[in-house]
């Protein structure tokens, strides 16, 4: 696989994120990034800065989400960030935006969900803080549906999506929780040793499966049903993100490690070799691949070309594309810039990468 850079946008400051869509349903697909002192940027395909604007003050956004939450045809825009306001806007043609509503946290906003949870054909609004909060809002007025409280920060959650009647979550104090969707009642819990950074649900051919890390430096495998665990695999740094997907019947997941290494160290990061690793559990539980090396800050699953490929993200600025099924690098690309974001347009088959020297290049992929 070969990627060909199309063009390549220089901005000021960091960009710690993009979103891909039509933002003003006019048609075209925009790009929407954030920076790190809280402005939004809105780029065309083309690369082209087209508007910005102040949303948080010297404050970052660290999420973004393009969805049309209130099902009348047209996408809004979802933002979360440090200020922990969780914002929602229409924007007309001319891409200035209308604040529709605003939903405040104690605390910065660690992750966004969108989902159907109580099976009304409508998505709500799941988000999750460091003020120790989840919370499911109201998609049209950002109201409160039902909240939960852990003892620290809640790092990340998912939904359970078979029946989407439960949603996992880890926080700071080392407890995963599950709740009832529809009113929130706490299902169980399990204490682990440290901070949770990761969790998700896998399907195994041995049943349901909990996956979670963080910390610890452990990946637990815990029976979905009973809660108990029945396999650890260790790690020499912290377990940072695990993510499962179809494959075909069943799922396959990727987890990934991150050192802390880079930080206070006078060597350049391009000289450092991380202790950081990927590996691929597949559906039998057992490690599929593993590559060693590689600090990853950001991972997207691609399907093209009729395969599955791994895209990730580097603390090194690389991109790399990694074939599912062998483990094998089919491409490694550097920016010697922390790589923050990776967003893929299917249709046309482009990578668009968000970087911490203030970049965004778009990759065109063609396979050899």
């Amino acid at each position: 696989m070969q990627a060909k850079e199309l063009w390549n946008f220089k901005y000021t400051e960091s960009i710690l994120g993009i979103e891909l869509g039509d933002i003003n349903n006019n048609g075209e697909l925009e790009i929407v990034a954030c920076t790190r002192t809280g402005k939004l940027l809105f780029l065309t395909q083309n690369g082209k800065l087209i508007h910005q604007e102040i949303i948080s003050k010297d404050k970052p956004i660290w999420h973004i989400k393009i969805v049309d939450i209130d099902k009348d045809g047209e996408n809004e825009l979802i933002l979360g960030g440090m200020d922990g306001v969780l914002r929602t806007f229409k924007c007309n043609t001319t891409y200035d935006l209308e604040i529709l509503w605003v939903h405040n946290f104690n605390g910065s906003i660690s992750g966004i969900l969108i989902e159907d949870i109580n099976n009304d054909n409508n998505n709500e609004i799941i988000a999750f803080s460091l003020d120790k909060t989840i919370r499911i809002l109201n998609p049209l007025d950002g109201s409160l549906i039902w909240g939960q409280i852990f003892i620290d920060g809640i790092g990340d959650a998912t939904v359970f999506i078979k029946d989407k009647d439960i949603i996992l979550a880890g926080g700071n104090d080392g407890t995963i929780r599950t709740f009832n969707s529809i009113d929130g009642k706490l299902i169980w819990v399990r204490q682990f040793s440290d901070k949770i950074r990761c969790v998700c649900y896998l399907n195994s051919i041995k049943g349901w499966v909990v996956l979670c890390g963080g910390d610890d430096k452990k990946l637990h495998f815990l029976n979905k049903t009973t809660h108990t665990e029945f396999k650890t695999i260790f790690f020499k740094d912290y377990v940072w993100k695990c993510v499962s997907y179809p494959y075909p019947r069943f799922n396959n997941a990727i987890i990934s490690s991150y050192s802390f290494d880079y930080f206070d160290n006078s060597t350049p990061i391009k000289q450092i070799f991380f202790s950081s690793k990927i590996i691929c559990i597949d559906e039998f539980l057992d490690i599929k691949w593993k590559l060693k090396g590689f600090n990853v800050e950001c991972l997207q699953i691609l399907d093209i070309y009729d395969k599955t490929f791994i895209s990730i993200g580097t603390t090194k600025g690389e991109i790399i594309i990694i074939e599912e099924k062998t483990g094998r690098i089919l491409l490694n690309k550097s920016n010697y810039s922390c790589l923050n974001s990776i967003q893929f347009d299917k249709d046309n088959e482009i990578l668009y990468c968000s970087y911490d020297n203030g970049n965004v290049i778009a990759f065109k992929l063609e396979e050899i």
